[in-house]
């Protein structure tokens, strides 16, 4: 009976310490995302950090992307948007991509907090006490290959 609680609370102490920042795991215990995908509303997420990562590097760092980000090499950049509520949003459309990175360079010429690591293969834009909604869309009427529109708002 003795040795079924130890058992017991060891399993329990070393269950506890496979969380994760973000609280969710995959089953192959790595960091879970949200994908973009095209539904008939706007995706809407309030982002509080940005980090513009090189796939290989976010596959190093334990994010769990789909494999046909992994397999395809017109993927090379994504974007992860950390976010108030929910799991971290992963971006990698090209079409999505080119809105993101317009919108970053404008925070940058705003003299927005950059940190750059792992030479330059990790980029992260924090924006501290305040944040970004962003809206995201695709017709779905469009086809696979329709462009995401992309829009921002600050919120302070």
């Amino acid at each position: 009976m003795i040795e079924i609680i130890i058992l017991t609370a060891l399993y329990c102490v070393l269950a506890a310490k496979k969380k994760t920042v973000f609280g969710q795991m995959t089953l192959k215990a790595t960091k879970a995302l949200e994908y973009l995908k095209t539904t008939p509303e706007p995706m809407v997420r309030t982002v509080v950090r940005f980090t513009w990562i090189h796939k290989i590097r976010a596959d190093l760092d334990d994010w769990e992307l789909p494999q046909w980000v992994m397999d395809n090499e017109k993927y090379d950049w994504i974007c992860i948007l950390d976010v108030q509520d929910g799991l971290p949003f992963l971006i990698y459309q090209k079409s999505a991509l080119r809105a993101v990175e317009a919108h970053l360079m404008k925070l940058e010429a705003q003299g927005a907090k950059i940190e750059t690591k792992h030479k330059g293969q990790v980029m992260t834009v924090d924006l501290g006490d305040d944040s970004v909604e962003i809206s995201m869309w695709r017709n779905p009427n469009g086809g696979k290959f329709a462009p995401f529109n992309v829009g921002f708002d600050i919120k302070k």
